[in-house]
Formats: C-alpha cells, sequence, structure tokens
C-alpha cells in the first residue's frame, strides 16, 4: 500500500462509500508508515510514492549527497529526514526542492561552542530552494508544504559548522 495525503483518505470515506481492503491498507500505512533508509548516493530523486509520509533515514555518505523533493502538488505533503550514521559524517547533505521555496527554520546546536552553542537559521520563502547540511553529526530535518510554492522547514542538528539556506 502507499502514504496518502489528508485529502486522498477522504475521498474513500465519503457517504454511501464502500472502502475497499486496498483503500484501508492505504488508511494503515499513512497512520503507521515503514521507515526508508537511503541509499549511498550522490544524488537520489525522492518520488512521492515512495517517500513522502515517511521517515526517511540518511546514512553515511561516502560522497556529497543531494536529496530532490519534487515540487508539491499540494498542501500537506510531509518529509521527514533523520541521519542515522554512527558519528559525523565527513560529507555534506543538501536537501533541495525543484521549486518551491522554503520558509521557516533550523535549530543549529554548535558542537565546539561552549558558551552559546545554540541558534536558529532561517528561510525566508524569497529565494531559498536549498538547505545544506555541511559534515552533519546528529539531524531531523522536516519539510511541509503549505502550498505547490511555499514549502515549512523545521528541525535541528547538532553539528560544527553552521547550516546554510540558499
Amino acid at each position: 500500500m502507499a502514504v496518502k495525503l489528508n485529502s486522498e483518505l477522504a475521498a474513500f470515506f465519503n457517504t454511501g462509500d464502500q472502502p475497499s481492503e486496498a483503500e484501508f491498507g492505504h488508511l494503515i500505512d499513512t497512520m503507521l508508515p515503514a521507515p526508508v533508509v537511503l541509499p549511498d548516493a550522490a544524488s537520489t530523486s525522492l518520488t512521492k510514492a515512495t517517500y513522502q509520509g515517511r521517515t526517511l533515514v540518511v546514512p553515511d555518505q561516502t560522497a556529497h549527497a543531494t536529496f530532490t523533493m519534487l515540487q508539491p502538488a499540494a498542501s500537506g505533503e510531509h518529509y521527514k529526514f533523520i541521519y542515522g550514521g554512527a558519528a559525523v559524517d565527513a560529507q555534506d547533505h543538501i536537501f533541495t526542492m525543484t521549486t518551491a521555496l522554503y520558509k521557516g527554520g533550523v535549530q543549529w546546536i554548535n558542537n565546539t561552542d561552549t558558551v552559546d552553542n545554540a541558534e536558529a537559521v532561517y528561510a525566508d520563502a524569497s529565494n531559498d530552494v536549498t538547505l545544506t547540511l555541511n559534515t552533519p553529526g546528529v539531524y531531523e530535518m522536516n519539510f511541509l508544504s503549505l502550498s505547490t510554492t511555499v514549502v515549512y522547514v523545521w528541525g535541528w542538528i547538532g553539528t560544527d559548522n553552521t547550516p546554510v539556506f540558499s
């Protein structure tokens, strides 16, 4: 079965409808989607049918990795990334959207600063389509479409390097 948007699920349960076994399967998979371990690859295009709505585990990478989310088709499309490596990765993790702009912020916990070790980095939905995590440590990043052109981003990261929106 597949993870579906709320609007797609609602269409299965209109007055007088008799949802099929497959439609109930979609409902269950949407409520409890299995995590997906992403490949160790320089570039991964995230198709909605496979990746949207799931927890996406980024393993240690052997090269800088770019994860490309397709332009949202509707409000409510969600991608959640976590780092599943065993130590700080020597490679950059780059999250990009094909055309939608990012709006929101990321909490950065600086691993090397012992005095004031947390600050926020923001995207303003004016020209930011990429988030780069330079040699990331532990993190969780979330991307949620407001519309077909604006995607909210939030999360946190522990690393020595400032996350960069561009």
